[in-house]
Formats: structure tokens, C-alpha cells, sequence
């Protein structure tokens, strides 16, 4: 499987080439972050939102509803791993999930104490 997603989505079907700017703003919308694709999914592209935190949210949409995708830069972090920046435009009106791990607490005590007091 190729590592650049560009490629990835590519493979499968033939992207447009937009000409016309306006024309993309009006059918997609775009988000940028690192993506990634599974090979055991390969109708799912994740975004990760923010690449260099440790935790963050991520987004999950379907390669059918990429209308295109660009590169936008290369990172590379201090032990340098690099990754990609994509801007992925996906087709408006479509459904996405957005996941954003967090820590399971018990934080009963502090709903203990009315909010009154």
C-alpha cells in the first residue's frame, strides 16, 4: 500500500482536477491534519487534526466522499519521523465522525457539593 494517501485515493478512482477555486469551495469542505488509511478499511480515511499532540481528536470520513486532496507540507519531528500535512476536501452534506480519546476518572466527589454553595 502506498504511504502517500493522495496516492491511496487516487488508486481507487480517477480525483478531478479542479481549474476553478470557487467550484471546490461550493461542493466541499476542506480540514487538514495527517492522514490515515487502513488497510483492512480502505473505504475510511482518519485525519488527525493535530499530529504533533499526544492526544487530540481525529475525524473519520468515507473515501467516497473526497472530492480531492492535496499535500500541504512535510513535518518532521526531532528524532526525525516525518508525515505529511494533507488538506483533504471532503463533499459537503456528507457524515463524518469525530473521535477524541479521553480518560476514564471517577469524578463523583466532585459532584458531590451542591453548585449552590
Amino acid at each position: 500500500m502506498p504511504s502517500d494517501i493522495i496516492e491511496v485515493i487516487a488508486e481507487n478512482r480517477k480525483l478531478e482536477k479542479y481549474s476553478d477555486p470557487n467550484r471546490l469551495t461550493k461542493e466541499a469542505i476542506p480540514f487538514i491534519g495527517q492522514p490515515k488509511q487502513q488497510e483492512n478499511q480502505p473505504d475510511k480515511i482518519y485525519i488527525r487534526l493535530n499530529p504533533l499532540s499526544s492526544n487530540g481528536a481525529f475525524l473519520e470520513f468515507k473515501t467516497k466522499d473526497v472530492v480531492f486532496a492535496e499535500n500541504v507540507k512535510t513535518v518532521t519531528q526531532n528524532d526525525g519521523t516525518a508525515f505529511n500535512i494533507v488538506k483533504i476536501w471532503i463533499r459537503k452534506s456528507s457524515i463524518g465522525i469525530k473521535m477524541e480519546p479521553f480518560s476514564v476518572m471517577d469524578f463523583s466527589e466532585v459532584f458531590a457539593n451542591d453548585f449552590t454553595d
